[in-house]
C-alpha cells in the first residue's frame, strides 16, 4: 500500500479551502438571485406596479418586511423566504468568520518553531510558502490584510488578519524566524517597530525587507534586524549568477539597459565589486531617463565611467544601439581568450524588459543578455525554442528564504571561494586547493579544510580589518572609495589571518640549497596576497572597508594611473636593454597605443607594490625629500620571482592560458628575467614621484 503524498491536500483540506474561498461569493450569488426573483414576483403579483416601487419592496424583503394584498406569485414566495435565508446565512458566515479568526489566532498562539511573515508586501505569501516547502519550519504564519492572498492548510501556511498588542506578541512568542515585508517602507518600518517592542521570552531573528536604498542604509546602520534592500539584493544576486567579468576570458565593458532602482544598483554594483584601483571602470547605461545613472554614480565618480545614452524601450532601437556598441569595441587581442559583453536589461515593468531583452538576444549574438524580471515562469513560454535569453526572477530571489537570510559574511564566503579558484593549481592560495567545477567554485563543493578556512575568514572579517584600523560599513554607504592597503596594513591583516587559518606547510628553508638564494615564506606570502584582495572581495559582498586611522595614502586612483604610465616607460627601457628579449609587440608601442589589457597589467604592477614591500618587512612613509631605497641583490631576486608569479596569475585570470613565459621563474632566460627585476628596482622611484619613501616597518 503506497504512502500518501504529504504535498497533496486531503479531501477534507480541499473542502475546507473551497468553503473558505467561495462562501461569501455563494451568499452574493444567492442574494442576487433572490433580488431578481423578488422584482419578477412583484411585477407578477401587482400588475402595473412601478419599477421603483417594486425595487423598494424587494429591498424590504431582506429586512423581513413584507406587505401585499392578494396572492403572491411563486417567484415572490421563493424570494420572500429566500431573502430571509440569505440574510441568516450571511450573518452565520460572518459569525463563523469571527469565530474562525479567534480559533486561528488561538491556534497560531500555540504554534512552536514556526516562521512569521508580517505585512502586505507582494512577496509575503510566497515567502511563507517557500519557508515551509524548504523544510525550514513545519508551519508559517502569514499576518496581513491582502484579500487576494489565498493559502491552504495543506501548504502549511496559516493566514490571519493583522493583529496588534498582545495578539501579535502571542503569535511571535515562539517563532523561529520573523520576516517583515510591508507593501511600503512606511508599513515595514511600523511593523518592525512593533515587533521590536514586544516583550517576548526570546528575541527572534528578524529580517526586514525595504525598497529604498537610503532607508535600508539608515536601518542597517542602527537597527538590530537583518536588512534586505529589494533593488540591491536583486542586483547582487543577479551579478553573482551572471558576473559582468570572467576569470577565464576577456570581455568588453558591460551594458545596463533600463530605468529605475534595479538598473541603477546593477551599474553601481558592477563598479564597486569589480573595479580595480587606478581603473575607471566603464559601464554603458542606456534608457529613457538618465536620472538613474546619476543616482548610480553618486559617491563613486572617481571610480566609474558610466556612459549614458538615451534609448527608447522598443524592440527596434535597443538591438541597434547594442550593435553600435559592438562595432565600436576595440579589435580583439589575439593573445587572450575573449567572450561577448554582458548586457543586463532591467526595466521596472517586465512587459518592457522581456521584449527588449529578447530582441537583443536574437539580433546581437555577440553578447550574452540577462533580463531581470518579476516572474520568469510567467514569461518563459513566450520566448520559443532555441532562445539564448537568460531570465532572472526578482520575485524568485526575494522570496527564497536562503537568499533573504544571506548575510554579508555568507556572500563574502562565496566570493572568497570563487577568488581562490582563480589561482593556478600549482600555486594554491592561503585557503587551500579549491575545487573548481566547470569554472564555478561553490563553497558547498569544497573539501572540509577549505570550507573551514573560508568560514573562518568570512566570519572574522570585521576583526581582520580591525587589526589594521579599518571598519566595514554594511549600511549601503553613498561614498565607496577605492582602498589600496599599505604594507603596514597588509602586515597586520596577515597576522590576523595567520591566527585564523591553518598553518599549512612550514616556511621554506632560509635558502635554496642549489643556489644559496633566499626563498619566500610561502604561507605568509599567500596570506599577504589574500589580504591584498580582501577590500575588493568585501565590497563585492556589500561590506565597504573604510580607513579610520591616519594611514598615508600614496596609491590613489589618480596616482595609480599616473604611475602605470611610468611602468610602461620602464618596460620600454628594459626591452631596449635586452634587445626585446620577450619579442613582444608592446615594446614598440606608446602608452596611447597599448591595448586595455596591457594598460591594466601596468596598473596591476603598481597595485602590487605594497605586497612586495610587506613581504620584506618594509613600508612607506611620506616625506618632502624621498630618499631612494636600494634593494640587495638577494631581495631583488626574491621580489622578481614574486613579480613573475603575479604576472602569470594576471595572464591566467584574463584568458591567456597559453604563453611562452607562463612557466616557473627558474625556466626563464636571463634576459626575460630582467623584465621582472626591473619593476622591483623601479618601486622606490615610483613612490618618490608621489612623495613617499621606503623604510623598514617598526618592530612589534
Amino acid at each position: 500500500m503506497s504512502e500518501p503524498d504529504p504535498q497533496q491536500p486531503s479531501t477534507g483540506s480541499r473542502v475546507r479551502d473551497l468553503y473558505a474561498a467561495w462562501r461569501y461569493a455563494a451568499v452574493a450569488v444567492l442574494g442576487g438571485a433572490m433580488f431578481v426573483l423578488g422584482l419578477i414576483g412583484y411585477h407578477q403579483s401587482v400588475p402595473g406596479i412601478r419599477f421603483t416601487d417594486a425595487l423598494y419592496a424587494t429591498i424590504r424583503l431582506f429586512i423581513f418586511e413584507y406587505d401585499l394584498d392578494g396572492e403572491p406569485s411563486l417567484a415572490l414566495e421563493v424570494a420572500r423566504f429566500g431573502a430571509g435565508a440569505v440574510l441568516y446565512l450571511a450573518v452565520a458566515f460572518a459569525a463563523l468568520g469571527i469565530l474562525e479568526r479567534q480559533l486561528t489566532l488561538a491556534r497560531a498562539s500555540r504554534m512552536r518553531g514556526h516562521a512569521v511573515v508580517l505585512g502586505n508586501g507582494r512577496e509575503a505569501a510566497a515567502i511563507a510558502r517557500r519557508v515551509v516547502a524548504a523544510g525550514e519550519t513545519p508551519r508559517a504564519l502569514l499576518v496581513g490584510d491582502r484579500g487576494a492572498v489565498v493559502t491552504g492548510r495543506a501548504s502549511g501556511v496559516v493566514q490571519v488578519p493583522s493583529v496588534s498588542g498582545d495578539g501579535l506578541r502571542r503569535v511571535v512568542e515562539h517563532a523561529r524566524q520573523v520576516y517583515v515585508v510591508g507593501a511600503t517602507d512606511e508599513e515595514t518600518a511600523a511593523l518592525a517597530h512593533r515587533v521590536r517592542g514586544l516583550a517576548t521570552a526570546a528575541q527572534q531573528p528578524t529580517t526586514v525587507v525595504l525598497s529604498d536604498r537610503d532607508v535600508a542604509g539608515h536601518w542597517a546602520t542602527h537597527a538590530p534586524e537583518t536588512v534586505v534592500c529589494r533593488p540591491t539584493r536583486t542586483a547582487t544576486a543577479t551579478l553573482r549568477l551572471a558576473p559582468p567579468f570572467l576569470d577565464h576570458a576577456m570581455v568588453p565593458p558591460p551594458v545596463v539597459i533600463g530605468d529605475g532602482p534595479v538598473a541603477a544598483e546593477l551599474a553601481r554594483a558592477i563598479v564597486t565589486g569589480w573595479q580595480q584601483p587606478g581603473e575607471r571602470l566603464r559601464v554603458h547605461c542606456l534608457g529613457g531617463d538618465g536620472d538613474w545613472v546619476d543616482e548610480a554614480a553618486t559617491g563613486i565618480e572617481e571610480r566609474a565611467d558610466l556612459v549614458w545614452s538615451p534609448l527608447r524601450a522598443n524592440v527596434g532601437g535597443a538591438p541597434r544601439a547594442v550593435l553600435e556598441l559592438v562595432r565600436r569595441w576595440p579589435e580583439r587581442d589575439p593573445r587572450f581568450t575573449h567572450e561577448g559583453a554582458r548586457v543586463y536589461v532591467a526595466y521596472p515593468e517586465t512587459s518592457r524588459t522581456v521584449p527588449v531583452a529578447a530582441a537583443i538576444a536574437r539580433r546581437v549574438p555577440a553578447v550574452e543578455v540577462i533580463a531581470v524580471v518579476d516572474d520568469a515562469d510567467t514569461w518563459s513560454d513566450t520566448l520559443g525554442e532555441g532562445h539564448t535569453l537568460r531570465m532572472l526572477s526578482a520575485q524568485e530571489l526575494l522570496t527564497d528564504p536562503a537568499t533573504l537570510r544571506l548575510t554579508p559574511a555568507d556572500l563574502l564566503a562565496e566570493e572568497l571561494v570563487a577568488d581562490a579558484a582563480r589561482w593556478p593549481d600549482d600555486v594554491p592560495g592561503a585557503l587551500g586547493v579549491v575545487v573548481d567545477g566547470d569554472r564555478t567554485a561553490r563553497l558547498a563543493a569544497q573539501p572540509a579544510s577549505v570550507r573551514d578556512a573560508v568560514r573562518a575568514v568570512a566570519g572574522g572579517i570585521g576583526e581582520i580589518f580591525a587589526a589594521a584600523d579599518i571598519e566595514l560599513d554594511s549600511g549601503f554607504p553613498a561614498e565607496v572609495p577605492t582602498l589600496v592597503l599599505s604594507p603596514g596594513e597588509l602586515t597586520r591583516i596577515e597576522v590576523a589571518l595567520a591566527r585564523l587559518l591553518p598553518a599549512g606547510e612550514p616556511p621554506t628553508a632560509e635558502g635554496d640549497e642549489a643556489t644559496g638564494r633566499r626563498r619566500a615564506d610561502e604561507p605568509r606570502m599567500r596570506r599577504l596576497e589574500l589580504a591584498a584582495r580582501l577590500p575588493v572581495l568585501a565590497a563585492r559582498a556589500g561590506l565597504v572597508p573604510v580607513r579610520r586611522g591616519a594611514e598615508p595614502v600614496p596609491l590613489t586612483d589618480e596616482a595609480v594611473r599616473t604611475l602605470a604610465l611610468e611602468v610602461h616607460l620602464d618596460y620600454l627601457r628594459t626591452a631596449a636593454a635586452t634587445g626585446n628579449a620577450t619579442r613582444s609587440d608592446a615594446a614598440a608601442r606608446t602608452w596611447e597605443e597599448l591595448s586595455d589589457a596591457d594598460r591594466r597589467s601596468s596598473a596591476a604592477q603598481v597595485i602590487d607594490i605594497p605586497v612586495k614591500l610587506a613581504a620584506l618587512g618594509l613600508t612607506w612613509r611620506p616625506t618632502a625629500e624621498p630618499q631612494p631605497y636600494r634593494f640587495s641583490d638577494e631581495e631583488i631576486e626574491l621580489l622578481a620571482e614574486l613579480e613573475h608569479r603575479r604576472w602569470v596569475h594576471f595572464q591566467l585570470r584574463n584568458g591567456r592560458a597559453r604563453h611562452t613565459f607562463n612557466v616557473a621563474w627558474s625556466g626563464l632566460a636571463g634576459g626575460v628575467q630582467e623584465y621582472d627585476r626591473g619593476p622591483v628596482r623601479l618601486m622606490s622611484r615610483l613612490l618618490a614621484q608621489v612623495g613617499f619613501e621606503i623604510v623598514r616597518q617598526p618592530q612589534g
